[in-house]
């Protein structure tokens, strides 16, 4: 019998990248990113609309 891998194994390392790219893209937006100046995050907002 001839022992073969039957998963495409770029596939899966492409798969991989692409999870930890996102992991730490939302990360970084979350907990990182100042905000924009509509949308200052953290800081004193400029304003709430009713």
């Amino acid at each position: 019998m001839n022992n073969q891998d039957l998963y495409n194994r770029s596939g899966y390392l492409t798969f991989l990248v692409t999870l930890v790219f996102n992991l730490v893209f939302f990360a970084y937006i979350s907990f990182v990113h100042p905000g924009t100046p509509d949308n200052p995050g953290q800081g004193t907002p400029s304003g709430y609309s009713k």
